[in-house]
């Protein structure tokens, strides 16, 4: 439901209101922004884990109350058995959208961590907690996962760990309620140890099940894992500094859609064919150069920092050649952000890629792995090209922008479809003028790049070859006003609502 409040103390805006409340309870208790924002990803991973479960992935954009911008990239690698001949010696020419083949490492816990280690101030244990006592004493099943579970039945009976704990387990109508004592045995350990996915029982339960399934990861492979932290990409739209995330992420394509709109956002009324048409041909552009620069922070063939500047985009679009262009894929998530008494602001985002990803989850900790391999192509030469321990081209971005003494946090469900979004969202604030509540609202149109069609929400002035979707994606924000007033917002869309300090 669309809904915003204000706070001089801080706010949390995510699309489960148990989330912001608790993230919330986190702010007021004297927690930072980054703090809450653990509190904030532990209550998603356990209320809605079909869209940001423990076994995905997990990025962040932070801002300092100084006005510095970090990144942590909770992503996970291909398992180191994970090769394109092992690919191939199954009688596979790709790798498998479901099933035990089409996990990598899950990240999200590690990347909380090194998250909270960095720049975190609340004791570990009290940001767990809420998670854990919701997990073990259970929560109302929301709609979006109870629709995921009907949905999914078929992928998820398949599996003897999806089927034990997940379709026989719960009753998949909203409200009912429910507990996750796996989830819930997994969290008690990682309050004690914030390693415990990756060097405790539940490294060897998941490298025993994987194998029973025929799967590759292995207990090693979750051992060796490290989060990555670094410097955002930056760039500039009409006097707003603009930060996304770099590769592996494809928070670039950004940046590639709002240089190649710059000339034209403004000209049409906002929800006109006209405008619809220019950002679906910009996009369209946009996704080839993605995947011909963005994967493998490893393998990207310029340097990074590059990928946001103006100059790179106008030097490369004309190399441009349509046959590049990738067929997309579908994908969900789950996109939260924070702002804190102090002015510290949390962009953060989690999933699994497609709702409960590989449908396979390790039973007793109730692990439902990603397939976020999908990220990967068997062809060579790219940066996305299928490695053992590689990272893959990641769906998972997010936005924060300065400019008219405010900062703005701001981000949406959507795998392929998200930079889209993040463009949409930005030029209806800066060139439409709408506040941001009003901006992620607002209806959305936008390329669909696995088919070449414009889907629309109603309140578009269509074209008669587009193709009508009910919802495309669930967006959330927060704002710090000068003065320090903080405002979250929630998105129609969703179910959630923003809470206040």
């Amino acid at each position: 439901m669309e809904a915003w409040v204000s706070s001089l103390r801080g706010v949390t805006a995510t699309e489960v209101s148990l989330a912001s409340f608790e993230a919330s309870r986190v702010l007021a208790e004297g927690g930072n922004a980054v703090d809450a924002m653990v509190t904030a990803s532990l209550v998603l991973a356990v209320t809605i884990p079909h869209l940001g479960g423990v076994g995905g992935d997990f990025f962040m954009l932070y801002r300092s109350p100084e006005g510095r911008v970090y990144f942590v990239n909770g992503s996970g690698p291909a398992p180191a058995r994970l090769s394109r001949e092992e690919v191939r010696s199954r009688g596979l020419d790709s790798i498998p959208e479901r099933g035990p083949l089409s996990p990598v490492v899950p990240g999200m816990l590690g990347g909380l961590y090194e998250a909270w280690r960095r720049f975190g101030s609340v004791e570990w244990r009290r940001l767990v907690e809420p998670a854990w006592r919701l997990a073990t004493r259970g929560f109302p099943l929301p709609a979006t996962t109870a629709r995921a579970l009907k949905t999914l039945r078929d992928c998820l009976s398949r599996d003897p760990g999806s089927r034990e704990t997940l379709v026989r387990a719960i009753h998949p109508e909203p409200g009912t309620p429910v507990k996750m004592p796996g989830l819930a045995a997994l969290l008690a350990g990682y309050m004690e140890d914030p390693l415990y996915l990756y060097r405790g029982e539940p490294a060897e339960a998941l490298e025993e099940y994987m194998f029973s399934v025929g799967g590759v990861i292995t207990s090693e492979d979750l051992r060796s894992y490290r989060p990555l932290t670094g410097e955002p990409l930056v760039g500039e739209y009409k006097g707003y500094r603009i930060y996304e995330m770099p590769p592996n992420s494809q928070g670039a394509t950004t940046f590639f859609i709002l240089y190649g709109l710059e000339e034209h956002e403004g000209k049409y009324p906002p929800f006109s064919k006209e405008r619809a048409e220019v950002l679906a041909s910009v996009a369209r552009e946009a996704y080839i150069l993605r995947d011909n620069y963005i994967g493998d922070p490893a393998r990207v063939p310029v340097e990074p920092s590059r990928l946001a500047e103006r100059s790179f985009y106008t030097e490369v679009k004309s190399k441009i050649t349509l046959r590049e262009a990738s067929d997309g894929g579908s994908g969900d998530t789950t996109f939260f952000a924070v702002a804190d008494g102090e002015g510290g602001v949390v962009a953060g985002i989690q999933s699994l890629f497609y709702p409960f990803g590989s449908c396979v989850t390790e039973p007793r900790f109730q692990v439902t792995l990603n397939n976020r391999a999908l990220g990967f192509t068997l062809k060579e030469g790219l940066p996305s090209t299928l490695r053992p321990r590689a990272r893959p081209l990641h769906t998972l971005s997010a936005v924060i922008m300065e400019g008219n003494d405010r900062v703005i946090a701001l981000g949406a469900s959507g795998g392929h479809l998200r930079p889209q979004m993040h463009a949409l969202f930005i030029t209806n604030i800066v060139d439409y003028g709408m506040g941001v509540g009003e901006a992620i609202n607002a209806p959305r149109a936008l390329l669909d790049p696995s088919t070449g069609s414009i889907l629309y929400e109603e309140g578009w002035d269509a074209g008669p070859e587009w193709k009508r979707a009910q919802r495309l994606g669930v967006a959330n924000a927060v704002e710090v006003l000068q003065g320090g007033v903080k405002v979250g917002y929630t998105d129609r869309r969703g179910e959630g609502l923003p809470s206040p300090a």
